[in-house]
């Protein structure tokens, strides 16, 4: 079945005025709702005016780069968690442990010391995963997202001084850099005090990039899905078109 109606398709709304349909509605109308075309004509102008005017390709490519940009943030967040457990629910790393060595004659000392290396590439990790999730996070095209990464800049400038003295610097972007040389020479319980259980400075950061995941995993979840029939009219000329391929 095949109606052409131009760019006149008033006889959708009654605008006929013949002898035998004055009532305006016709036999072709009954048919379009008896098979249903009707319906799936309406459904798709009507969604298509609450989509601004945009194709179901536009909307449907919309979506999906919104989807992908929030499941990377929700991903940077989980990876950011990951990073960060050894510092934070691991006290052995802010430990004395016993090291063992040779010196030129082959006599072996034995003596105390802490890890600083381990430290170090803790805290490098804490910085780097830090720097890659608010770089996606700040720029969110959702405000939930956004607003939850642009709070927790805001409490990381607040931790200036802290950070400073644990041996990480905030960049003019706000960008955290590592001072290895401090990290190599702070006093290892200021370290701990910095990094180590759920209310260190750390642990503060961490509770605040979880709200950011879940924000993003919340966005990613609310999105509306679009099948590859679905079909929109991208202007009311259209119309006569789309009910053509329905019916």
């Amino acid at each position: 079945m095949n109606l052409s109606t131009g760019n006149d398709y008033s006889f959708l709304f009654g605008g006929q005025s013949s002898a035998t349909e004055s009532s305006g509605f016709s036999l072709n109308d009954y048919a379009s709702i008896k098979n249903g075309s009707y319906g799936k004509l309406m459904k798709a102008y009507y969604k298509e005016q609450k989509n601004g005017g945009k194709s179901a390709e536009e909307v449907k490519q919309e979506t999906q780069t919104k989807g992908v940009e929030y499941s990377e943030t929700a991903s940077l967040a989980d990876k950011f968690d990951k990073s960060v457990s050894k510092l934070l629910n691991s006290s052995d790393l802010f430990e004395l442990k016993e090291v063992t060595e040779k010196n030129e004659d082959g006599v072996e000392n034995t003596k105390s010391e802490y890890d600083r290396d381990a430290i170090l590439s803790a805290v490098k990790d804490f910085a780097k995963s830090y720097n890659d999730l608010m770089s996606k996070a700040t720029k969110s095209t959702n405000k939930n997202v956004a607003r939850r990464a642009e709070n927790l800049a805001g409490q990381v400038t607040n931790y200036y001084k802290q950070l400073k003295a644990a041996g990480i610097e905030i960049n003019e972007d706000g960008t955290l850099k590592v001072n290895e040389d401090t990290i190599k020479n702070a006093d290892v319980s200021a370290l701990k005090r910095a990094f180590n259980g759920k209310d260190s400075m750390l642990g503060q950061i961490a509770s605040k990039v979880d709200q950011i995941g879940n924000a993003a995993e919340s966005a990613a979840k609310n999105l509306k899905g679009y099948t590859k029939s679905a079909k929109y009219a991208s202007d009311s000329s259209a119309i006569g078109n789309l009910l053509n391929n329905q019916v």
